[in-house]
């Protein structure tokens, strides 16, 4: 490949190390693929894997990479698969249930945490929603913090955590409760579906509502660290990658889009006119891996930023009356010519032009941007 026609992204991933939860998922064995795939360059996928039905973590793994989504990488490049390290754990439990040595090994290798994990049932027990969800995320992050090369934490939501809302903005909504206040009806109230509906408001279901509160704690707990939120809509089938119309869930819109053509599900209730969210799994994996290599650039910025609003806070939430009789003074001795020159009167600056042009130059001296 011509220098030219090197991907700044790749190279990102060149000799580093990743961790990935949920990584036997739909989205996240797709991740994996991609990652092995077009980062060749990548040194290591550390995989938490949860030992289930009685199979271990390696088993697991083996029937992860025997699908479909793995057979180009198995074609190409097939020594590649030996970049997956599954480690035994559970993001519920406390270090993520995982052995000294291999936390020390995540704590000194890994670069960039792709966080996946979560609970998708819609009716799940509040309590155990939250388990998942939100402790489970304060569990990975809590790791974050002890990784010495971190440089990328990205937590995968879902665009639906303020389903409450019609109009949805690449914020984090303030949620109308505080989280000590969830867990305690979480843990007290679980099974009365009638208190826990009256509790989360509009919200549909324990998973958005969960959800909602996973984004919070990223909010609040990764003000220092490098991270980013990822919102995918419902995900569908791939739409070119690793194979066009690759999919392994029922999940979703899946069961509709089966059933319906095949005459099993003859009646759906909903509204025709609405637009669904759909999105490609590839198109997710794709801003997934590429979200995590702006992640240093903007949590840096917004670390400086947030000092400056702390240093200027007191000057902001005050106001003055300030005299310059002397200025006036000064300016009144001055000639026309000295005046154009050396000008100092304030009385004479646009506001409207120069708030612009300092916008603009902060823009294009300290972000070196050109738009």
């Amino acid at each position: 490949m011509s220098k030219g026609n090197c991907s700044n992204v790749a190279s990102f991933y060149s000799g580093k190390s990743v961790f990935i939860t949920g990584g036997t998922g739909f989205v996240g064995k797709t991740l994996i693929e991609k990652l092995l795939y077009s980062c060749s360059g990548i040194d290591k996928i550390y995989v938490l894997v949860r030992d289930k039905y009685g199979k271990q973590a390696s088993e697991r793994l083996a029937r992860i990479t025997s699908t479909p989504a793995f057979d180009r990488i198995k074609t190409s490049r097939n020594e590649d698969l030996k970049k997956i390290v599954v480690i035994s754990g559970d993001i519920t439990r406390e270090n993520l249930g995982l052995h000294e040595n291999v936390l020390k090994a995540l704590e000194n290798e890994v670069s960039i945490v792709f966080h996946l994990a979560a609970t998708v049932a819609f009716r799940l027990p509040l309590k155990d929603a939250m388990r998942i969800n939100v402790n489970g995320t304060e569990n990975v992050i809590e790791l974050c913090r002890r990784m010495i090369k971190l440089q990328a934490f990205v937590h995968v939501s879902t665009a639906f955590t303020n389903s409450d809302r019609t109009e949805i903005n690449e914020v984090v909504y303030p949620m109308p409760i505080n989280l000590e206040e969830a867990r305690h009806v979480a843990d007290r109230y679980s099974h009365d579906d009638v208190i826990v509906c009256a509790f989360m408001g509009r919200k549909p279901n324990t998973y958005t509502f969960s959800k909602a509160f996973a984004e919070q704690l990223v909010l609040k707990q990764c003000e220092d660290l490098p991270a980013a939120i990822v919102r995918p809509s419902i995900v569908m089938s791939s739409i070119k990658e690793p194979c066009p119309g690759w999919i392994d869930t029922w999940n979703g819109a899946t069961g509709l889009f089966v059933g319906m053509p095949a005459g099993v599900l003859r009646v759906v209730l909903g509204r025709g006119s609405n637009v669904t969210d759909l999105v490609p799994v590839d198109i997710v994996t794709n801003l997934i891996v590429v979200a995590a290599t702006e992640c240093q650039k903007q949590i840096k910025l917004q670390r400086r930023l947030k000092k400056v609003v702390d240093a200027v806070k007191f000057f902001l939430l005050n106001e003055w009356k300030f005299s310059d009789d002397n200025i006036r003074n000064l300016l009144n001795t001055m000639s026309p010519v000295d005046k154009e020159i050396f000008n100092f009167d304030v009385k004479t600056i646009n506001w409207e032009s120069c708030i612009e042009d300092y916008i603009l130059g902060a823009r294009k001296y300290l972000l070196k941007s050109e738009k």
